[in-house]
């Protein structure tokens, strides 16, 4: 018998809602808030490296707080709940920080000050939400739960490209901060809410308690560990892009509206990526995955470093819907890979492993890309083709990781012979 018992459809539509609101804040802040506000700030020569630096302080303590809070809220009970709390907690130190940013004049202490703490308690949030799946869906549902979570990880990116592209585009960045403002507050009101009553303690497993154990089977576990050191390599030549997307429109294809700009190229390579995993979802069930967690990142490859030698928009959109289709698809097929090449009875734990390995990769990458444009003399086409250039090597040497250590290329040549 399921210890929990069945949920709505517009239960688990309550319950994931949470996903559209962070998802929003994440890719505005990422890739329109920041780099515009700094433009504004600094002079251009200092603009990459700052954005570099403060970007990877924001995701690092992301973590750190993300981490800490599912490993509080494992071992807690309130008379509000076991997750509500921190859920909560979090969402109200993000509404805070902007309110902040709102209503204070603008500077550059304020901009680093505001996008620590929303780092911070939107991962406080994060932390306490993600394992909910657990806590109170039953097993047979959690597929339908994790697509839906998807759902709205989907939209929330969509509505943050769209609404505060067009926003700034046309300067407006208060009415864009409010919109986020709401969006966070009703998609937390919603989850807190639906999962009233039912956010109790159960007798799950302690994350902190075997942390270390775990930690120690990955030597033993020869494919996820370089399934991990693959994963790494490859967010590396990813992750960082998005922050520096809207200075390349601005200063090496010339496109003035660049915020506009990042708006479409989001909009456009999301629905096409979004298209193509329904796709690829269904080909990797009849042909299997190892073939697409292979060739995905080195299509990747390639279309990074062909975009080191592009000069106009149109060409950018067909070469970033590449990326977008490549990098989408391993990432959504990597999480269920790893799931068939780790040891029975400690799956999920060895899958919060493997999102340390992107949590790290995605705050090293903007560090090292503002490091690589400020050494090379910051927004030139010269610069951000050594950028792209470094980039594709990164996925370059996750894609061999892959062929050499952790999928079968044998078998993989027989299937497709």
């Amino acid at each position: 018998m399921d210890k929990h018992s069945r949920k709505s459809l517009r239960y688990i539509f309550g319950m994931n809602s949470i996903f559209l609101g962070n998802n929003y804040l994440w890719i505005s802040f990422e890739s329109l808030f920041l780099p515009y506000l700094i433009e504004l700030i600094l002079p251009v020569n200092l603009q990459s490296i700052y954005l570099g630096v403060i970007a990877f302080s924001g995701i690092i303590l992301g973590i750190l707080f993300n981490l800490l809070s599912g490993i509080i809220t494992d071992n807690f009970q309130s008379k509000i709940g076991r997750r509500r709390p921190m859920i909560l907690l979090g969402s109200i130190i993000t509404l805070i920080s902007l309110l902040l940013f709102i209503t204070i004049k603008i500077s550059f202490i304020l901009v680093v000050s505001v996008y620590i703490l929303i780092e911070i308690g939107s991962n406080i949030a994060y932390g306490s939400y993600l394992p909910l799946i657990r806590d109170v869906i039953p097993d047979y549902q959690r597929g339908a739960s994790s697509g839906i979570s998807g759902f709205f990880t989907l939209v929330g990116t969509a509505a943050g490209f769209g609404i505060s592209g067009l926003l700034l585009g046309i300067n407006q960045l208060i009415p864009a901060v409010i919109v986020i403002i709401v969006a966070i507050a009703i998609s937390t009101a919603t989850t807190v809410n639906t999962i009233k009553g039912e956010d109790v303690r159960t007798n799950a497993d302690r994350f902190l308690k075997h942390f270390s154990r775990i930690f120690k089977k990955i030597t033993n576990v020869k494919r996820f560990k370089w399934m991990f050191i693959s994963n790494f390599f490859i967010i590396l030549g990813s992750s960082g892009l998005t922050f520096f997307e809207f200075y390349y429109f601005r200063y090496v294809l010339d496109l003035k509206d660049s915020a506009i700009y990042v708006a479409i190229a989001g909009l456009v390579i999301l629905a096409i990526s979004a298209v193509s995993t329904v796709f690829i979802g269904i080909l990797s069930d009849k042909i299997g995955k190892e073939i697409f967690i292979l060739v995905f990142p080195l299509i990747g490859g390639i279309s990074i470093f062909m975009i080191a030698y592009i000069n106009n928009f149109y060409t950018f959109l067909v070469l970033g819907s590449l990326i977008g289709i490549s990098f989408g698809n391993y990432f959504s097929l990597s999480n269920s890979f790893i799931s068939y090449i780790v040891p029975g009875g400690n799956p999920g734990k060895f899958m919060a492993l493997f999102s340390m390995s992107t949590g790290l990769g995605s705050a090293i990458s903007p560090l090292i890309y503002g490091l690589i444009l400020f050494l090379l003399k910051n927004q030139s086409r010269v610069a951000y083709g050594k950028l792209f250039e470094i980039s594709s090597i990164f996925f370059f040497i996750g894609f061999i990781l892959i062929f050499f250590r952790v999928v079968n290329a044998r078998n993989i040549l027989k299937k497709q012979m």
